[in-house]
């Protein structure tokens, strides 16, 4: 089902400021800013991690920006772009791949949440994957499909403020048979890809 882009993603970034809102009140709240390089395979995407991890037009660029709160629970907003997501060649144009994906944490901080210490986590948020794909001049995607991500990783904190971050996401749309929400099926997505990365991470 394809949606407004500007209306999703407006969407879905509202929702993650209102959440990241809440969160940042609560006591010892932590707030983190990671950019990261990530390398898309599997589903969609074609190939192995290991294949892919050489060709530029399987690597991500993005950041996620959000707060854990003061117990195990957080948020956070993760946006990635991939430049010729479908490769390319004498048929093919201009084609990207543009994910928004606010999404909920479940992370134990081992350590404590100030200094050294390690955070392993699980994610799972719903967004929106927007194609782009020219093909000898005809548009087969250009649009925004809602779509959901399922993930896990480590963050990790060298002082108070400085650390890295690595995860594994696996994203896939929704196909919607009507309007209703009520009739979003996990099953039934097309369109999907696995994503591991790794970044900085600015704890604040």
């Amino acid at each position: 089902m394809q949606f407004k882009t500007k209306s999703l993603v407006k969407s879905c970034v509202i929702a993650a400021a209102m959440s990241l809102s809440v969160l940042s009140l609560e006591a010892r709240a932590d707030g983190f800013i990671s950019p990261f390089l990530a390398v898309n395979f599997g589903g969609n995407a074609g190939g192995t991690f290991n294949d892919n991890v050489t060709d530029r037009n399987h690597t991500a660029f993005g950041g996620n920006i959000g707060f854990m709160g003061g117990g195990i629970f957080g948020v956070e907003l993760d946006v990635a772009y991939t430049k010729n997501f479908y490769g390319e060649g004498p048929l093919v144009g201009d084609n990207s791949l543009l994910t928004v994906m606010p999404a909920l944490i479940l992370g134990i901080p081992i350590g404590g949440q100030q200094g050294l210490g390690i955070r392993p986590y699980a994610t799972a948020g719903v967004g929106v994957i927007r194609r782009n794909l020219d093909l000898s001049g005809f548009d087969v995607f250009e649009g925004s499909d809602l779509a959901y991500n399922l993930g896990f990783g480590v963050m990790g904190y060298f002082t108070d403020h400085v650390g890295v971050r690595a995860d594994y996401k696996y994203l896939r749309n929704f196909e919607v048979d009507e309007a209703s929400l009520t009739d979003l099926d996990f099953r039934r997505g097309t369109f999907n890809f696995s994503r591991a990365g790794a970044g900085i991470l600015i704890r604040f």
